[in-house]
């Protein structure tokens, strides 16, 4: 029985690591349907009329109760407004919601049966003790505990029929696979009591301008509307911190006598333009501290648990380990490590080469110690870019015209013809555009009318396309397919040529759709290569570069930034579903219509009535401008200010002054790290020991010998490239290549 469960567990354990990508994508799904369900607050909507008046929601059809509570009836409500518009939704909503509380249900629990069994395999995995499973104090047990206390409350949410809590679950389920985020989350936590500091002194220079302001505008215009009493004033100078209001909020008083300027001037002054850079200073330099030290415990980390691998790998504790060991360690690890990919023997040859840096066969506790570096290696031949030609035709590849082809493919002269090429196409298309570009009809637009080439213009684009076409497929030819694509820019001018080819067959190719909009996007698409040209001018190089490095490691920020506004959101539709409405007959709605910069703006669609309209809400909030308007109408609409304020200081201390500040500590970080790593990289070839040239973020080397370590591999050339996985982004990557071939 024991060796059937340690078999099963090995199993379960492999099918773990192979199945956590396809695990997290069920709870992003999960995650997800909170966009698209009914809403809580909807569900029964019978609060929101007043007894015996307006709607009736309940005589609605039975089925769609059913299906969907009052939530369809609440949303497909069209009428008279009491401002006179006819025909308009009383209740504004995104229109998304695409499933009935009882798909919503039965997805919800196929979701909840697959993450389980993930949970149930993990539990095979620990030799089916729980002791292990929920091991005290580690931090796996922990995610173990959470995931079985959120799918248990899932699964009672059903039961008893109470969806308010759910988007807090699956949100939760979900941040426990994300190890990124989870890093980042706690990151901004530890930021959190630092930056309390200098926002407490923005309270306290809040509280005393505001108390001055009561004073001095006692009996004026301004005191009536600004500065009432203490904490309306504190709520009108907060909103001058985060600029919303400025200089709106003195104009009543500064028109009367301009000393007053003073006053507002020296407070933003104070706070805005000190205090809270004070507080962005802050969240850098913590934010910096945090690098380092997830920097450092990585590191610590890293050599603890690969001396307790050497001292299980050393039997006979002589500080060696054979060669035999460590290639059924890589395979070991093949098997059940996702991240690391397959590996060939060839390259395991390699990577024990690599290892073996003193020849000697055996490997010592120092050598080991850099197995995790060994393992960010991805390695390539040199025959692996070899083109089709090369391959296929190796006669019309070694002869005199090809070779002048690829030549002249490579030169400069070709990318400087493509980009005059490009720049004649932007030309012709702005003398298309023309009568739009200064406010014509698009109606009598030629080139917008129809899906055919019947105009001198549209016989030019199609030629553009052919000839943008016929560039990537001889760049493909002389360059080969590998080489080709590893290029950011190549990538961008394929994925444009393949979307305008498709676009036009479909547009030009004779059939009944003639869809205008789509035609105008056909010939933007042309033009957007024409963004290629930046990058000619090697400032903008760099940046671009740097860019396509920090933007995929800062999605772990901005993941929190997403958990942040959804949790608001779910939040929100908790406090002020169906509050914003144009039904008449709505409790809330004449006194939302008394908040006259919300109706005055048409601010109807900027509500909590559904997961996706609140979310538009917050990230309104992150822009800043106006959130005041909408903070304003749910104020009038409740009839309350304390929780409306709250919600709304409570978001931008969190997620503007909070996240944000993480975001812009994170992309200062990058930035100059990145710019370090450019540097070395584009600086002159390097010879290391053993005929390996360093050359950019490559090190090009013969497999038959690494470090003085014979592979027993024939005689070739390999590339190697160091591939990052953890969160951060900055490393050396010529230093790193140094280093595993010194």
């Amino acid at each position: 029985h024991s060796e059937m469960r340690n078999k099963i567990s090995i199993l379960c354990g492999r099918m773990v690591v192979q199945s956590r990508w396809a695990v997290t994508c069920v709870c992003w799904l999960l995650f997800m349907l909170s966009f698209i369900e009914p809403p809580s607050w909807c569900r029964d909507a019978s609060h929101l009329f007043v007894d015996g008046e307006g709607y009736d929601v309940n005589n609605s059809n039975d089925n769609t109760v059913k299906e969907y509570g009052d939530c369809k009836t609440i949303f497909d409500m069209h009428g008279t407004t009491a401002d006179g518009e006819e025909n308009q939704q009383l209740y504004p909503s995104s229109q998304a919601m695409l499933l009935t509380t009882h798909r919503s249900k039965l997805i919800e629990l196929v979701c909840v049966i697959l993450i389980s069994l993930y949970q149930a395999c993990a539990f095979a995995d620990d030799g089916f003790d729980l002791s292990l499973f929920f091991y005290k104090g580690s931090h796996k047990s922990r995610k173990h505990a959470v995931r079985c206390l959120v799918l248990v409350c899932l699964v009672l949410s059903d039961i008893f029929d109470n969806t308010t809590f759910k988007p807090f679950l699956r949100l939760l389920i979900l941040g426990t696979f994300l190890r990124a985020g989870q890093s980042e989350m706690w990151t901004f936590l530890k930021m959190i009591p630092e930056i309390m500091l200098p926002m407490s002194l923005v309270v306290f220079v809040i509280a005393f301008y505001a108390w001055f302001g009561v004073v001095i505008f006692c009996d004026s215009r301004e005191g009536k509307t600004a500065f009432p009493n203490l904490a309306d004033g504190m709520w009108t100078l907060w909103i001058c911190v985060t600029t919303a209001n400025y200089p709106d909020v003195m104009m009543p008083a500064y028109n009367e006598n301009r000393i007053v300027a003073l006053y507002f001037i020296s407070f933003m002054v104070l706070c805005f333009f000190y205090l809270m850079n004070l507080v962005l200073a802050i969240a850098c330099n913590t934010y910096d501290e945090s690098i380092e030290e997830r920097k450092q415990s990585r590191g610590k980390l890293s050599e603890k648990l690969l001396s307790e691998a050497y001292a299980l790998l050393d039997y006979d504790s002589d500080d060696s380990v054979s060669r035999e060991s460590i290639m059924h360690v890589m395979t070991i690890l093949n098997q059940d490590v996702a991240e690391i990919g397959a590996l060939a023997e060839e390259e395991k040859a390699i990577m024990y080469a690599m290892l073996d840096q003193d020849g000697s066969g055996e490997i010592s506790l120092d050598e080991f110690l850099g197995f995790g570096s060994i393992l960010l290696i991805k390695l390539s031949k040199k025959s692996d870019y070899a083109t089709l030609i090369e391959i296929y035709l190796p006669s019309i590849f070694r002869s005199h015209s090809y070779q002048r082809l690829c030549k002249s493919v490579m030169s400069e002269k070709f990318e400087s013809a493509m980009e005059m090429i490009l720049v004649l196409n932007a030309a012709i298309v702005a003398v298309q555009d023309y009568p739009l570009l200064v406010g014509q009809d698009a109606s009598s637009v030629a080139q917008y009318q129809n899906g055919s080439i019947d105009t001198i213009w549209e016989g030019a684009e199609t030629v553009f396309t052919v000839v943008y076409v016929t560039e990537a497929m001889l760049k493909i030819l002389v360059y080969g397919w590998k080489q080709y694509i590893e290029s950011a820019r190549n990538k961008f001018d394929f994925f444009i040529t393949i979307l305008v080819v498709m676009g036009s067959i479909y547009v030009y190719y004779p059939n009944a759709y003639n869809d205008t909009r789509l035609i105008e996007f056909i010939v933007m698409a042309r033009v957007l290569r024409l963004s290629r040209l930046i990058f000619t001018i090697e400032k903008f190089q760099v940046f671009g570069i740097i860019s396509l490095e920090i933007i995929p490691a800062a999605t772990s920020v901005f993941v929190v930034l997403l958990f942040l506004a959804y949790s608001f959101a779910a939040i929100g539709m908790i406090l002020f579903g169906g509050v914003i409405s144009r039904d008449p007959n709505n409790l809330h709605y004449q006194s939302l219509m008394e908040a006259d910069d919300f109706v005055d703006n048409e601010y109807w669609a900027n509500n909590f009535n559904d997961m996706i309209s609140g979310m538009n809400v917050l990230f309104n909030m992150l822009v800043v401008n106006n959130w005041t308007n909408q903070a304003a109408g749910l104020e009038y609409a409740t009839g309350t200010k304390l929780p409306v304020r709250l919600f709304f200081f409570s978001f931008h201390l969190l997620g503007v002054t909070g996240i944000g500040n993480v975001i812009t500590s994170f992309i200062i970080n990058a930035f100059f790290q990145q710019m370090s790593t450019i540097e070395q990289r584009h600086g002159p070839d390097e010879k290391v020991e053993g005929g390996t040239v360093i050359r950019g973020s490559r090190a090009i080397f013969d497999s038959s010998m690494i470090t003085g370590t014979a592979t027993g591999l024939k005689r070739e050339t390999y590339i190697a490239k160091i591939k990052t996985k953890h969160m951060d982004v900055e490393v050396d990557e010529r230093g790193a290549l140094r280093e595993l071939f010194s």
